[in-house]
């Protein structure tokens, strides 16, 4: 796996990061593999120090650009270094060795996929999958899904591939270069949120390469807890997704004054605050449709 890359993108979350870069070093992945993106966060020294430690690349962002444009900058330098593959990692994702190289091994093997991930469970409860592959409904303005989510995984009866989906959740991603030579890499406005889903769509109505998970290697996340941040680029992105692709964007914005309005009536002005600001940024902000960045 010399020709791998495993990116991780740090934002506060220094104890999640140092435990995951402790662990794959543990199970012997090459240290210069393992590529950590500071997004200009109060842990930026403690990053440093670690890459210092630990031997690792860090790359030390002047500000916090979002999730596609940390993860993009590590990608860069990656390519820079002669690596092919990628995995892009939250800091909060566990997963093995092993199950890195099952992916990297099903990449090289299937010449067809473009971007694969594993199945993904809690790890506060390991049987129950949290994701067998993202879904997205464009007649309900590209409101989100899981595949087989919240079910006990030993009483699913799936493929060993998926490929019946539209994203891979981007926890756990990995792809190979020649997703970035042919529509670029993922679009940076997003900031969070959707990023990873425009940029499977992208592929999917661009190219010839296929998604997948695959059900037999598993990681496991933590559910995180949602706010006024949250909802704000939820509602955004969702809008521009649909401006996008199409999607029913009077269905978002129905959905999200009435979910404006319930919270003006239980006085949480944050959040009705955060819908309001999403709909009217969603609706008209300029927005460019990237197939390749250049």
């Amino acid at each position: 796996m010399n020709d791998l890359a495993i990116i991780i993108l740090n934002y506060n979350s220094f104890d999640d990061t140092n435990r995951e870069i402790n662990s794959l070093l543990n199970e012997n992945f090459p240290e210069k593999a393992i590529y950590v993106v500071d997004n200009n966060s109060k842990d930026k020294e403690l990053i440093k120090e670690l890459g210092c430690q630990k031997n690792v690349n860090i790359i030390l962002s002047d500000h916090n650009g979002g999730y596609a444009y940390g993860n993009n900058l590590a990608i860069k330098k990656a390519i820079e270094d002669g690596k092919n593959y990628f995995l892009l990692l939250n800091p909060d994702i566990e997963i093995s060795v092993d199950n890195i190289k099952r992916l990297y091994d099903n990449l090289r093997e299937f010449t067809n996929i473009g971007i694969i991930g594993p199945r993904i469970c809690y790890r506060n409860d390991r049987n129950k999958i949290f994701s067998d592959g993202g879904l997205l409904f464009p007649e309900q303005g590209f409101m989100g899904g899981h595949t087989n989510s919240e079910e006990d995984k030993r009483n699913v009866i799936t493929q060993h591939f998926n490929y019946n989906i539209n994203y891979i959740d981007g926890s756990a991603l990995m792809f190979r270069k020649e997703i970035i030579d042919e529509i670029g890499s993922m679009n940076e406005d997003f900031f969070m949120y959707y990023e990873e889903s425009e940029w499977c769509m992208r592929l999917l109505k661009n190219t010839k390469w296929k998604i997948a998970v695959n059900t037999k290697c598993e990681a496991y996340n933590i559910a995180s807890n949602k706010g006024s941040f949250y909802e704000y680029y939820m509602t955004r992105n969702r809008i521009w997704i649909c401006r996008l692709y199409n999607g029913n964007i009077n269905y978002v914005t129905k959905e999200r004054w009435r979910l404006t309005r319930k919270a003006l009536k239980k006085l949480k002005l944050s959040l009705a605050k955060a819908y309001i600001k999403g709909i009217f940024d969603g609706l008209y902000t300029k927005l460019e449709l990237k197939i390749k960045h250049e």
